[in-house]
């Protein structure tokens, strides 16, 4: 009997967006946007029932009348340090969204309430004009220092916005304003960029051995009280509006279009790392800053609540076609070592023929979590626990409880899995920066065990590169000193690569 190829595979949250769950961006607007009034209850009582003669009560850790202080969430006053987190962490991503406005806008009308050619027809029947007929890339030139990115005034799509207000001001208030909110995202993207150049050169020369010239550390900033947070409130603040139909007025259509460009502009760039990053140390000393404290703890039971609502009905999406389905196929004909999951939900238990251990690397909903005493509970003991339990669930923060016993075994166990295996395939996960602890698993099964990965990159709707061109990109993601080991393959939203099923390949 011939022996079984042996396979280990991981999912990112790519691997779930074919079964419409969200993703990225659009995951943090959806939970910033929700009401956490039933996540405060939940925690309040959680509070309430501290036996005030515990240790954890008496211990200092908690500050002195902590059952009657006021419980906080994120809010508005928080948008500052999301913007600001977006624009430094992501400027190149924002640059190139305008660099690419109208391919974007296509893209997003691929889906969207009606086609892109009715769009197209509605201008031209109110403005009398060809849709692209006038651009404004000759009369609005930004800074000569920002000239590499003008680009947006030459875009068919924003032009038909600014054609819009200049034709007819009367009538295009809502256009004017989120055409304001794109500039002020385009120019705060621009800006960030040139104060980083200007901090890291600040002299074209300088004395090798006179160390004050090393001593100014980046003098310049910008003041981010007003950059893109107008567009942020917009996005989150107001309900979706109902679909648009070809027979509704042409700024209907525009004010609707306007709308989903920035929040598709903010779902693929709002980054909220350094919100999380800067809140997540109170978890563990909540009497120094109780307000910070409660802000993440609430938060994150506001993100087990949107995972948990995302799913909706499991039965109905097993009877689709999707990664996980496909993971059932490849087990018929392949061992399958080991699964490795970022992702949160049960969707990959629940589906998985297989019986063998599902290593969520990230938490999931079944995790909860003691800051005080650094262990992860399960969730079917959290009604009844008594101390302060936190869903085990990070979205984006650099920072992980790592530390816990079980959290590192998941590591270790998944790792010695994948080592013993013949190939090891990768779907939906980027390598991220802010993955690090992930990343440097598959570095050393790449460098130190010598394993071939495979990854399958989604082609559709992205900016086309080759195989070499993605390769070079995970090869500095991961930080390997060679790119052997790396296999690209392009997937569609069929998952196809070439003609045919993505794991073809792999039965082969």
């Amino acid at each position: 009997m011939t022996n079984k190829k042996k396979i280990g595979l991981f999912f990112g949250a790519g691997a779930e967006m074919g079964y419409g769950l969200p993703s990225g961006g659009k995951f943090a607007l959806d939970i910033f946007k929700m009401p956490k009034q039933e996540d405060k209850d939940y925690f309040s009582k959680m509070i309430n029932k501290i036996d005030l003669q515990s240790q954890i009560a008496t211990s200092n850790w908690l500050p002195a009348d902590f059952k009657d202080k006021r419980l906080f969430v994120f809010g508005k006053g928080n948008f500052e340090d999301i913007i600001s987190s977006s624009l430094e962490n992501r400027r190149n991503a924002i640059l190139s969204f305008f660099d690419n406005f109208d391919s974007n806008v296509s893209h997003m009308l691929a889906n969207w309430d009606i086609g892109e050619q009715d769009v197209q027809q509605s201008f031209i029947k109110k403005t009398g004009l060809g849709f692209g007929e006038k651009l404004y890339s000759q009369v609005a030139v930004l800074n000569d220092k920002f000239a590499k990115h003008s680009s947006i005034f030459s875009s068919e799509y924003f032009s038909a916005f600014l054609k819009l207000i200049e034709m007819f001001p009367k009538e295009t208030n809502r256009i004017s304003i989120i055409s304001t909110c794109f500039l002020e995202f385009l120019i705060g993207s621009l800006g960030e960029d040139l104060v980083s150049d200007l901090n890291q050169q600040l002299f074209k020369k300088t004395p090798p051995k006179i160390e004050i010239f090393d001593n100014l550390a980046n003098p310049f900033s910008l003041n981010y009280s007003a950059t893109g947070q107008n567009g942020l409130a917009i996005v989150l603040d107001e309900n979706d509006e109902e679909t648009v139909k070809t027979t509704d007025t042409t700024m209907t259509i525009f004010n609707k279009l306007a709308k989903d460009i920035l929040s598709n502009l903010y779902a693929q760039n709002l980054d909220y790392q350094s919100l999380i990053d800067s809140h997540f140390r109170y978890l563990y000393k909540p009497s120094s800053e109780w307000a910070k404290f409660t802000r993440i703890s609430i938060f994150l039971y506001s993100v087990r609540r949107y995972i948990i609502s995302q799913l909706g009905d499991v039965e109905e999406i097993k009877t689709q076609s999707g990664f996980y389905q496909d993971t059932n196929d490849i087990a018929e004909k392949c061992d399958i070592k080991a699964v490795g999951t970022t992702n949160y939900n049960n969707l990959i238990s629940d589906i998985l023929k297989q019986r063998s251990t599902i290593y969520k690397l990230n938490g999931s909903v079944d995790d909860f979590y003691d800051p005080y005493k650094n262990t992860i509970v399960p969730a079917s003991k959290k009604d009844d626990y008594e101390g302060i339990l936190v869903p085990l669930m990070f979205t984006q923060s650099g920072t992980k409880p790592l530390t816990s016993i079980s959290m590192l075994r998941r590591y270790v166990d998944l790792y010695d899995n994948l080592k013993d295996c013949d190939e090891i395939e990768v779907i939906g996960f980027g390598f991220n920066g802010d993955d690090g602890h992930i990343n440097g698993l598959f570095r050393s099964l790449i460098e130190d065990k010598d394993k071939v990965v495979y990854i399958f990159q989604h082609s559709a709707g992205t900016t086309p590169k080759s195989q070499r061109d993605y390769t070079e990109c995970y090869q500095r993601k991961l930080r390997l000193s060679s790119s052997k080991n790396l296999k690209i393959d392009f997937i569609d939203d069929n998952r196809f690569v070439n003609g045919e099923i993505w794991y073809k390949s792999i039965l082969d």
